[in-house]
């Protein structure tokens, strides 16, 4: 059922202001956040003081929160943010002042190039009810947002389509004979426009973020958005995710940058997913690539610099979002142990890399 929204029209006014967005933005993927402090987390400056993480991250120069969505999700696991912890979430880092990412993600669980299951409760629909169910849910979600004054700022739709989304109804790979054809991509794309459709409907001044995860693959993420020009898929800014230890060296991502500015030039880029281990337990044991810096604190530290420096060279490049820094201490355990968060785990004290980022 549609909620109407305060400041809300069914159609956008021609000359809709939009979003006033951040010349350089210093963002982070917090969704986890709220789950680790009730579970008793540990967040200390580096002096061992006691601090609040929103307002900590705000004084490092940090002025986006992205928030990832599920469907219908299983509150018990790491994929647990329903639509009443996002508004949440949301209100409290709006009151703090930062600017929001909604992201997404078309599942019940994580979705990623590996893997793009539909809702359980969306399985049983043929390909027109899915792709108007896209677009109605968006709408909904987003209309009770904005009534609970939780708007977004900026809407991702889908996470980490590369391959793309709800399997195998929406399925395509520039890669593949079986989903490299024109009636996948006329679908796929069918479903991405009935998202932003909504979007426009019911945040017109947000902008709308395609999100891949070939940060370091030059000639995919070329082949992917020139589907989006073909299909004439309605977004404002690409989003990348590069990880060195899957992605390769930032050689890859600057040229992976390079293609995209050069072919591109209407669109905003934004390194929406960055991360690097503070210890080797981080490297993934699927890792493609063993990166230049060391997995320690002073070579998260280094490598943020470089990848800052490197994104800087770009004027097409607006900035990043850090993905789970708010990994930390939690006496009873840690929620999701993955050693590449801004904090000391056994500690809760900020590790050197949160004074790079201001920078």
């Amino acid at each position: 059922m549609f909620l109407p929204a305060a400041g809300c029209k069914d159609k956008p006014e021609p000359g809709t202001d939009p979003v006033e967005q951040p010349d350089w933005i210093v963002g982070a993927d917090l969704s986890l956040l709220s789950r680790i402090q009730a579970a008793g987390g540990v967040y200390k400056d580096s002096q061992g003081k006691d601090v609040d993480a929103l307002s900590f991250f705000k004084e490092k120069g940090f002025n986006y929160v992205r928030l990832r969505l599920f469907v219908n999700p299983d509150l018990q696991s790491t994929a647990s943010q329903n639509l009443p912890y996002v508004q949440e979430m949301i209100r409290k880092a709006k009151a703090k002042g930062y600017k929001i990412l909604l992201n997404f993600h078309y599942s019940d669980t994580w979705a990623d190039p590996g893997k793009q299951y539909k809702p359980a409760s969306w399985n049983i629909l043929g390909a027109d009810a899915l792709a108007e169910k896209v677009y109605t849910y968006t709408r909904e979600t987003l209309s009770q947002l904005v009534l609970n004054g939780a708007a977004p700022d900026m809407i991702q739709i889908g996470n980490e389509i590369s391959n793309g989304m709800l399997w195998d109804s929406a399925r395509a790979d520039v890669w593949s004979k079986e989903w490299n054809t024109s009636a996948r991509w006329t679908y796929f794309c069918r479903v991405l426009s009935k998202a932003t459709e909504a979007c426009r409907e019911i945040c017109p001044g947000s902008w709308i973020m395609v999100h891949i995860d070939r940060g370091g693959d030059r000639e995919t993420a070329l082949r992917f958005f020139n589907k989006m020009e073909q299909y004439k898929v309605d977004y404002d800014i690409i989003g990348l995710s590069y990880y060195p230890f899957w992605h390769g060296p930032l050689s890859n991502l600057r040229s992976c940058l390079n293609g995209l500015q050069m072919n591109f030039p209407s669109k905003k880029i934004n390194l929406v997913e960055v991360a690097y281990p503070n210890h080797t337990w981080g490297i993934p044991d699927n890792a493609n690539y063993t990166p230049e810096y060391e997995a320690s604190p002073a070579g998260q530290t280094a490598f943020m610099e470089d990848f800052i420096n490197t994104l800087r060279d770009f004027p097409k490049v607006n900035g990043f979002m850090y993905w789970y820094p708010e990994e930390t201490f939690i006496g009873s355990g840690n929620i999701l142990t993955l050693h590449r968060g801004v904090f000391d785990i056994h500690t809760g004290k900020a590790l050197p890399v949160t004074d790079v980022f201001a920078n």
